[in-house]
């Protein structure tokens, strides 16, 4: 497991943020943190290094009252410094496993009049290296409206230069759990505001290195800015804060069928298998799918339904003993237990059963059954594939009715 932290302090002199700080380091295990805002000087970053039991800091300083961004890792990892700046602290992350990714901790300016200069600044950081890229931090923007409450609304134009400097780095928003809202401001409801200003973004090559994680919203507590934390799992392990994860199965998406590229990827591979060899057909369209939809940066497949995939997520369930279980394994057994006893038979005796369907009029024919109990053909199948709703009861191998209708 491997745990990035990273937060916006509102200034590290404060000694009740410098223990939150402690906390979250002695809870969460973090092998890299990145700090912005510290307003601390590199000689006293020093200190708080060797307090927390880092064995390496990178630091920006401040610039008189304001900024400051810091850098720890612990010994599990190597830390190669590439670029740093006011805004920014840019290095290779060398894994013990000789994994190489790179990770840029980012601090936007919150004057919008200055965006322009950071949007540049992150297609110059996109254009330098061609690693697996994770970068994070207080951003001061927002990818959408949705991602705001309160005051007026969010200038358009800001938006989307963000979004395009994002896509052009092929970056994507990594996603997250717990509150929406990472800042906030005022102290009532006329002049409260809310919005979503750190984030973590990462492209295909990280997320394809790494494709069991979960982004973590922390609690709202010792600076106006709630600390992110992102965690790198193995399939089924259970996370620090006491939730697994694992990968869904592939799903074969309605959105999808939009998409020329789609339509033309499944079409060549019908026609390179032979008919009849469904299963080959499936297999090869499955392993193609699933590869793309791990991609989270392709424009192809970046319309994945992941608002109701977060609306389905199941964190647990209470087995009869009234047990709370997180475990991917624990879940699917209670599951199948529950559902096996609501549909198994009590096995009533036989004499109590045809008391009972003696009283009851016979609704299906002796043609009706004959024909029921007769040979179906493949227009038989046709016919009921396309009675079905399009997205309602997907194969074992994800593929919906939509898809079988489509193609």
């Amino acid at each position: 497991m491997v745990n990035i932290l990273v937060w916006n302090v509102r200034g590290l002199g404060n000694t009740r943020t410098f223990q939150i700080l402690r906390d979250h380091v002695q809870q969460l295990c973090p092998s890299l943190v990145f700090l912005s805002k510290t307003l601390c000087s590199k000689s006293y970053l020093e200190q708080i290094r060797v307090k927390l039991n880092f064995s390496g800091m990178v630091t920006w300083e401040k610039e008189g009252r304001s900024g400051g961004l810091c850098l720890f890792w612990t010994d599990s990892i190597d830390v190669h410094l590439l670029t740093g700046s006011k805004g920014h602290i840019d290095a290779i992350i060398s894994s013990h496993d000789n994994s190489n990714w790179r990770f840029t901790g980012m601090y936007d300016n919150p004057y919008t009049t200055l965006r322009t200069q950071f949007w540049d600044l992150i297609k110059r950081l996109g254009d330098s290296h061609s690693l697996p890229w994770l970068c994070g931090g207080d951003l001061n923007e927002i990818i959408f409206d949705h991602e705001k409450k309160g005051g007026g609304d969010h200038a358009f134009h800001l938006l989307r230069n963000f979004r395009e400097a994002i896509e052009y780095c092929n970056l994507a928003d990594l996603g997250f759990r717990g509150p929406k809202f990472t800042w906030c401001r005022g102290n009532n409801n006329s002049n409260f505001i809310q919005e979503r200003l750190d984030q973590m973004l990462g492209n295909s090559g990280w997320s394809g290195m790494f494709p069991y994680y979960i982004v973590h919203h922390l609690r709202l507590w010792g600076s106006d800015h709630r600390p992110l934390l992102i965690e790198v799992l193995k399939d089924g392990e259970v996370s620090s804060l006491g939730k697994s994860l694992h990968i869904g199965r592939f799903h074969f998406e309605e959105a999808w069928v939009d998409e020329p590229e789609c339509r033309d990827t499944i079409l060549k591979h019908w026609r390179d298998q032979t008919v009849g060899n469904l299963d080959e057909v499936a297999n090869k369209l499955h392993q193609y799918l699933w590869l793309k939809s791990r991609d989270r940066n392709s424009k192809f497949f970046h319309r994945k339904a992941s608002a109701r995939r977060a609306k389905n997520s199941i964190e647990g369930l209470f087995d009869r003993n009234e047990k709370w279980c997180q475990d991917k394994k624990g879940i699917a057994h209670i599951t199948k237990s529950y559902f096996t006893n609501l549909l198994s038979s009590s096995s009533p005796h036989s004499l109590d059963m045809d008391m009972v369907l003696n009283l009851l009029e016979a609704k299906v024919s002796p043609a009706m059954n004959e024909q029921l109990d007769g040979r179906f053909d493949a227009e038989h199948v046709r016919a009921a594939i396309f009675q079905m709703a399009l997205s309602k009861s997907p194969s074992a191998d994800g593929m919906s009715a939509l898809f079988y209708q489509k193609y």
